[in-house]
């Protein structure tokens, strides 16, 4: 099979950068699909949370309506409807908020901030689910390693919605980094209209993983601060090598 982790993920920067943005989380996704078809073989895509408006206090399912409001959303959603049109097997997971302790990440921006700054202005008016990347894989490698969960694969492409347990805004998501790693820095909310960004961002995406859970019956999905610690003590394990 083939996993597709590649994105162009650069939510404010997309809005100017559409070509590419398009090629990679578009383009590049059908290319994929018709390999994938043509092998016969199953793709697993990530997604995201941005293909939803995210204007609405409710769940998303993965039958819901999409109405991304960037041009990442738009170019991501894209991507979803070449596999579902390229007639491939496979899995689209569409996921929220990802961090680890490696690559470029809100988690790893805040302990850089929260060392250089007394105080920062976080938005507190946006709400999801922060998503630890190793969970997500571990959610896949699982996928892959049961003849149930493989032959649904092999047999038809589904969507399905994953992330962490729990829900939190990004103002509580920076605080809860800064006091599992007792650093000194105030976090003060700030309203998303407050904040310059080119990108217009959803208020409330959160996600509904029934679908999954029931795919993946044993699959235990930690809550967003579990997580978080063990993220946080990989980094620092990173650090000491």
């Amino acid at each position: 099979g083939i996993i597709n982790c590649a994105a162009y993920t650069s939510v404010d920067k997309a809005e100017s950068d559409i070509e590419l943005a398009d090629q990679i989380n578009h383009l590049a996704v059908a290319q994929l699909a018709e390999v994938a078809k043509n092998q016969d073989i199953p793709l697993i895509h990530i997604s995201t949370d941005y293909v939803f408006h995210g204007q609405e206090f409710k769940s998303y399912k993965e039958t819901d309506k999409t109405d991304p409001q960037n041009i990442y959303g738009l170019t991501k959603l894209k991507g979803e409807q070449s596999l579902i049109s390229s007639g491939c097997t496979g899995a689209i997971i569409r996921t929220s908020w990802l961090y680890s302790e490696y690559g470029k990440n809100f988690v790893k921006t805040m302990l850089d901030l929260g060392k250089e700054h007394d105080s920062i202005r976080v938005v507190s008016d946006q709400v999801g689910s922060p998503t630890y990347a190793t969970n997500l894989a571990n959610a896949i490698i699982t996928m892959l390693n049961k003849n149930q969960t493989i032959k649904i694969l092999n047999s038809q492409l589904n969507i399905y919605h994953f992330s962490d347990e729990g829900i939190c805004t990004w103002y509580d998501f920076a605080k809860a980094i800064f006091k599992i790693c007792d650093i000194n820095c105030e976090v003060n909310p700030i309203a998303t209209k407050d904040y310059p960004s080119q990108a217009k961002r959803p208020n409330y995406n959160v996600m509904n993983k029934s679908k999954i859970k029931q795919y993946l019956p044993d699959f235990v999905i930690p809550h967003w601060r579990e997580s978080l610690i063990n993220c946080l003590s990989e980094i620092e394990n990173i650090k000491t090598l």
